[in-house]
């Protein structure tokens, strides 16, 4: 075990590790593990002794794995972590405006050429995506559970969780907390604005595919029946049509589309990991083109916590929201700072919290975090802070008012691609990844000779709203939610490591925020995350964590290139299936028009 005392742990810290104060037992290993390289420390003996006594646990062969390999970490300069660990959160507590001037020299864009057929007419040319997020009850005695559900509803909430998301919607939720009643009801009033504006028809209806992910396998048939409840009886919508997609529904349109291809059943879904249906919810438009709608070209995902503040973009842009999104070089190419071709096939808007709406428009989501990496609390931050990158990209990127710009950082509620785009790139995110999957998306295109990347559409910003009524949601995920970025450390690490393009050329394109996340000492420092926070938290964070954590650096160390290879395949397969047939018919036209759910034929 390395020594980790003077420049991580001193002993203002050695209070913090006592192992008599850990509040359970998965706590005080996480402790005994760090402690094991702290040789002053009071309990470093006892630590030795009781991870000599403990019988094997997942906790403990996580962090043997992962610890052992500090060793080979080089030398830092005293009480340096960021240095070794998270090089741009240096950087931009250092020097924030260096920093955001080289994201802004970074992303300039040069030699734009405007697209052939930019998108004029949203109410014909634009599939609007969503995704909701279905779990079993909190509380499975509560009375806001629909009476046809509840014996159902009851079942899951004891059964093993299969797939982790940050908020999901609780089968309790209450109407008020309901973020699927809220955004699409949000979303309706926005497109009556549209009419106002001439952008929509008073009796035309954009379309809205949504698609249905569970946390416990076999819940698809509960959670599509709440849902089509919950929508028909709570909701009245003028100006969108609603359609659901679940599991199971894909499982059927993907047989008939490309019959017997078993990449192409893994690939084309929607429970799982968030690429699995960030990927569908993006390849949809071509499914669209062939059943539904041949003139929609262009496709644009929002999240259900997020709405279009329609009075304020048109008082600060002097544009409303389909405006926005109709950005006449959406679909045009253009050079990045290197030369390299830039196909603008996607667009990507920004967020601004609920909270913070009435100090103006350009407001970042993400505040500079103020931390002090060798302040008195010892947590993860002392060593991985990607919360301050991630605001000075906020503040530079996202929030940029000039054109002409791309963007490396985008959040996946506020982002569009073309049918052009998809017919050729083919792009996906592996379903393997549970977190940035936006930005895992462009690096399935990102080679020497060009990519496909997110036009900045200066002024679209939608507002977030989860905090007024997901608390309880949010709450309850959050455990899950750390895991899962030391999953996502993890994972972009070992993808960048097989990328055609090189691990240092993708840890270079994705600066300064999801380069955290590609680390060349990624095994070490997950564990380091992991013992650090799971040594002040302990509960479900170390229980559920642990074993999660294990099989995802089993799978990155053994299968990752295999599973990768084999989705790019399967995706190859659908989008060439998706291109053979301009119309569809029979069975695979009837799967796609029965998913509809309100707002009439």
């Amino acid at each position: 075990m390395i020594n980790l005392e003077n420049w991580l742990i001193n002993q203002n810290d050695f209070s913090a590790l006592c192992l008599n104060t850990a509040t359970d037992n998965g706590a005080r290993l996480c402790r005994a593990w760090l402690l094991r390289g702290c040789k002053n420390h009071p309990d470093h003996e006892n630590a030795k002794q009781l991870l000599q006594n403990t019988e094997i646990s997942t906790v403990s062969d996580f962090l043997s794995l992962t610890l052992s390999t500090l060793e080979k970490v080089p030398e830092s300069d005293p009480l340096a972590p960021w240095k070794i660990f998270c090089p741009s959160a240096e950087e931009a507590s250092s020097d924030a405006v260096s920093m955001a001037y080289e994201i802004e020299k970074r992303r300039y864009l040069s030699n734009v050429k405007l697209p052939k057929a930019p998108i004029k007419k949203p109410a014909q040319e634009l599939l609007l995506t969503t995704n909701a997020l279905l779990s079993p009850p909190i509380d499975p005695e509560s009375t806001n559970i629909p009476q046809e559900i509840k014996a159902e509803a009851r079942r899951f909430a004891i059964s093993p969780q299969t797939f982790w998301y940050d908020h999901p919607i609780h089968l309790v939720s209450s109407l008020e907390e309901n973020e699927i009643l809220y955004g699409l009801s949000a979303l309706d009033r926005a497109m009556a604005f549209e009419v106002k504006t001439g952008l929509l028809g008073e009796n035309e209806r954009l379309d809205v595919v949504m698609s249905i992910s569970v946390t416990h396998e076999g819940m698809e048939n509960l959670a599509l029946c709440y849902l089509k409840a919950l929508i028909q009886r709570h909701l009245k919508l003028r100006h969108l049509r609603v359609f659901l997609f679940d599991e199971t529904r894909c499982q059927k349109i993907i047989k008939c589309l490309c019959s017997g291809d078993t990449a192409t059943l893994h690939v084309f879904g929607v429970n799982g990991s968030y690429g699995r249906h960030y990927s569908f919810l993006k390849a949809v438009l071509l499914l669209w083109q062939m059943t539904i709608n041949p003139y929609a070209r262009f496709t644009f995902k929002f999240d259900l916590d997020q709405v279009f503040d329609q009075s304020k973009l048109f008082s600060y842009t002097g544009k409303s929201a389909l405006a926005a999104i109709c950005n006449p070089i959406w679909g045009g190419s253009a050079l990045d700072r290197d030369g390299c071709n830039v196909d603008l096939g996607m667009l990507a808007g920004g967020l601004i919290n609920k909270e913070d709406a009435s100090k103006g428009l350009y407001v970042p989501d993400v505040e500079r975090p103020g931390h002090n990496p060798y302040s008195n609390q010892l947590d993860s931050r002392r060593i991985f802070c990607p919360q301050w990158p991630q605001a000075i990209s906020t503040e530079t990127e996202i929030l940029q008012e000039k054109k002409v710009y791309q963007r490396i950082h985008v959040t996946g509620g506020t982002t569009g691609i073309t049918a052009e785009a998809l017919q050729k790139w083919h792009p996906f995110t592996p379903s393997f990844i549970n977190r940035a999957e936006d930005q895992a998306y462009g690096l399935s295109t990102l080679t020497k000779e060009g990519y496909l990347g997110h036009l900045h559409a200066n002024g679209l910003i939608m507002r977030h709203d989860k905090g007024m009524f997901a608390t309880r949601s949010i709450d309850n995920a959050y455990d899950g939610k750390m895991i899962g970025n030391i999953e996502r450390l993890l994972l972009f690490s070992h993808y960048a490591k097989f990328h055609k393009l090189g691990f240092n050329n993708v840890q270079d394109h994705l600066w300064p925020f999801t380069s955290c996340y590609v680390h060349s000492h990624a095994v070490g420092l997950s564990g380091l995350i992991f013992a650090l926070d799971g040594a002040v938290q302990g509960g479900r964070f170390v229980a559920q964590g642990a074993p999660r954590l294990k099989n995802c650096l089993n799978f990155c160390q053994y299968k990752i290139k295999h599973q990768f290879d084999f989705e790019e395949s399967g995706w190859e397969t659908v989008y060439n299936c998706l291109a053979s047939q301009t119309n569809a018919s029979g069975e695979l036209l009837g799967l796609v028009k029965d998913s509809l759910v309100t707002g009439g034929c």
